[in-house]
């Protein structure tokens, strides 16, 4: 491709339009009686920069009565820079954007974009949103807790001791998180719903519990917006009889959360024939039903990478203190495990079949645990140097949007590669990748722009092809039209 600049010689910005082209290739012509200047662009470093630009725009248009215009747009440069650069830093942020200005100047600029961004609301917003795209369908919404671990940052506001899950569960300083996101049961769309950072430093913090049902809260647009299940998946450390109340009565949806099995496991009550109530802890259960556990299947244990041989048996059950809700515990025994997986529901569990769907719901919560892994490695989420809390706050609720915009665009990835779709298809069969997950198009994104120099930043190209074709003659605009998208 071939970009056509006017060159006007001795006019100011001149030097500017010719930084970093290709000395060797450039060369003068005179076109209409004009000195012009054509220099050797390709195609492909600018296929890419408007859709995506476009594509965070389209994301980011829903917050937009929030904020002023110079705010918006540094939220979406603070987007395109994550993304582009993996990096949290601000000054990253500003070099990926090729940002005019010195790297003080940006890092003050993006710091008070974060001060101004009122996240709270945006997260709401965000997730009315989302329940747009899952009216129509049953979605899993899964739960976990997390942590941004910063052990040598104690000047930082409010941090406080984190559990650190990657590290043994040992108890670290940094800040705990809580993340939702939703999977499709039809169309196995895949979605960030929620992410939660908060201190117990807080003024007004109670427990846990309570932080996590601020995320849950956010929800009801979701819950109540469709008459579809909405089924709340969580994993043991959520083995907790107020929570199977709050999801059941307060929030009107299902759940699905694996159950502890060892000596302290829960007690639950099962009815005998005669129709009187028996306690067995889980741990007892589990003894009584591993011969009726007939159904085996093989399956792929995607935690682990192993195949496992698995039979299982369910058995409806009731709390103690709420016997008039009925619930279901499903048991699954695989070869070379002493302890079944156990998991507690109120779906409806009368079958093998049944017993199976529901514990393969429990299996899909590992996205939600990619996702931690995914803003962590990819996105270096946890390494962030800000020192006020409410700018932490802002900067997570934006490392959450810009990978919610790559799930997006993975879904779109037909449309919005085109023409580079064998190009993809070639950078994956290089890279060994398999071309089938999100962050196969994040590493070909970043690999595209990797010799991106910041002075082809691509509104630097479109404000200089406005202002010179500005002084040409009009009859002359219907050989180059400046406002078709590249």
């Amino acid at each position: 491709m071939w970009v056509i600049f006017p060159h006007n010689k001795g006019k100011k910005g001149q030097e500017k339009v010719q930084k970093g082209l290709d000395n060797e290739k450039r060369g003068q012509k005179n076109f209409f009686g004009r000195s012009i200047l054509l220099t050797p662009f390709p195609m492909e470093k600018l296929t890419l920069s408007g859709p995506l630009s476009q594509e965070i725009f389209n994301e980011t248009q829903k917050y937009t009565n929030l904020l002023t215009r110079p705010y918006q747009f540094n939220m979406r440069e603070m987007i395109r820079g994550m993304i582009l650069s993996g990096s949290t830093y601000l000054n990253h942020i500003g070099k990926a954007n090729g940002t005019n200005g010195t790297e003080r100047k940006t890092i003050e600029r993006l710091s008070r974009t974060l001060e101004k961004l009122p996240t709270e609301k945006f997260a709401k917003i965000h997730v009315q949103n989302q329940a747009h795209f899952y009216k129509n369908e049953a979605i899993l919404i899964l739960s976990d807790g997390g942590d941004f671990q910063k052990p040598y940052a104690k000047k930082m506001d409010m941090v406080n001791k984190a559990i650190d899950g990657s590290n043994g569960h040992k108890v670290g300083i940094g800040y705990p998180l809580h993340s939702l996101m939703a999977l499709g049961l039809d169309s196995g769309n895949l979605d960030t719903l929620a992410l939660r950072v908060y201190s117990t430093l807080e003024e007004g913090f109670k427990g846990v519990f309570d932080e996590e049902k601020k995320n849950f809260e956010l929800l009801r647009p979701l819950i109540m917006g469709s008459t579809r299940d909405r089924i709340i998946v969580e994993d043991r450390g959520c083995d907790d009889e107020k929570r199977f109340l709050y999801f059941v009565n307060d929030l009107k949806s299902s759940f699905v959360t694996r159950l502890h099995t060892g000596e302290k496991s829960r007690i639950v009550m099962v009815r005998d024939e005669e129709g009187d109530y028996k306690k067995y802890s889980i741990q007892d259960l589990a003894k009584k039903l591993k011969p009726r556990a007939k159904d085996e299947r093989t399956w792929w244990n995607n935690k682990i990478k192993k195949k496992l041989k698995s039979n299982i048996a369910f058995e409806t059950v009731y709390l103690p203190d709420h016997p008039g809700i009925r619930l279901f515990a499903i048991f699954c025994y695989s070869e070379g495990y002493e302890q079944p997986l156990v998991v507690l529901t109120d779906l409806k569990t009368d079958s093998g079949i049944k017993a199976w769907k529901h514990f393969f719901y429990y299996k899909k919560r590992w996205e939600v645990e990619n996702f931690y892994r995914a803003i962590k490695q990819n996105f270096s989420a946890e390494k962030f140097l800000i020192l006020d809390f409410n700018k932490i706050k802002a900067l997570t609720f934006l490392v959450m949007v810009a990978f919610s915009l790559i799930l997006r665009i993975k879904r779109k990835a037909k449309e919005f590669l085109g023409m580079l779709a064998m190009v993809f298809k070639s950078f994956c069969k290089k890279t060994q990748r398999s071309g089938k997950h999100h962050l196969d198009l994040l590493a070909f994104i970043r690999d595209h722009f990797a010799t991106f120099e910041p002075s082809f930043y691509y509104r630097f190209y479109a404000a200089r092809l406005r202002e010179n074709l500005s002084r040409i003659n009009k009859k002359q605009l219907k050989l180059f039209n400046p406002n078709k998208i590249w």
